[in-house]
């Protein structure tokens, strides 16, 4: 069982009465920017969650472990492309953020521009939002990965005693094998680590920024600068680095 301990828990009140004073449009940012937030802090969490902490190397332990941890990996890519697009593109948010929010905040337009260049930086994150992160491949963007050559192995499907447990492993090797290439990468071993440290340093950052961003739009736009959380009691929560998203579940007997 992973670790645990006891954490503080608080809430801001934001009253409905300063929410009203806001524009439309200042609204829809702001709930924007928490709703990006709140989508892109939960995926940074999975990737880590699912990325495997034991040192079994059995391929039908880990390599379903690894499918999944990717599968989280390449939804979280998408999601920071999307991110960035709208920052960039949705012209209320790009007004709220100049106007309001980036006058207010520390650096605020030098770390927009720290973030733009990041995401500019990570070349492979677009080709990887349209060519798997959201939409099945096309037969034209896998063609390269599915004629078999002298590399090639016997396919592995490993099974449990349910369906919860079945995992194609061939499937998930062309997939992997796509990815990385869209990264550059020759060898998918000596990838894996540094795709996933960019992965996760991109997430920090434009987390950090909307984290910053929202605060300044709470604390200096719509509180006026009076911001007090309250308590809230504490939850009993496992340690960060305790957690796994396991692929292989006892699963339920069907009912009948």
């Amino acid at each position: 069982m992973p670790k645990s301990q006891s954490v503080e828990m608080f809430i801001l009140t934001v009253p409905i009465s300063a929410i009203k004073k806001l524009s439309d449009e200042q609204r829809f940012a702001y709930y924007l920017l928490g709703h990006i937030f709140n989508e892109l802090m939960c995926l940074q969490k999975l990737v880590s969650f699912s990325l495997p902490k034991h040192d079994d190397n059995r391929p039908a332990r880990l390599r379903p472990e690894l499918g999944q941890a990717m599968f989280m990996f390449r939804l979280a890519s998408g999601k920071v492309w999307e991110a960035r697009e709208s920052i960039r593109n949705s012209k209320e948010l790009a007004e709220a953020l100049r106007k309001d929010v980036l006058p207010k905040m520390p650096d605020g337009l030098a770390r927009l521009k720290a973030l733009n260049k990041a995401v500019n930086d990570a070349t492979w994150l677009r080709s990887l939002r349209n060519g798997m992160g959201f939409h099945f491949p096309t037969f034209e963007r896998w063609h390269t990965h599915v004629v078999p050559d002298e590399s090639w192995v016997d396919d592995l499907v490993f099974l449990g005693d349910k369906s919860g447990n079945t995992y194609y492993d061939a499937a998930d090797t062309i997939a992997q094998a796509w990815m990385f290439e869209q990264y550059g990468a020759v060898d998918l071993k000596t990838a894996v680590n540094p795709l996933i440290g960019q992965m996760i340093d991109l997430l920090s950052m434009i987390n950090s920024f909307l984290e910053e961003a929202l605060g300044t739009f709470i604390a200096e736009v719509i509180l006026d600068g009076s911001v007090t959380p309250q308590a809230a009691g504490k939850v009993l929560a496992p340690e960060f680095k305790s957690v796994d998203v396991p692929f292989w579940t006892a699963m339920p007997a069907k009912s009948s």
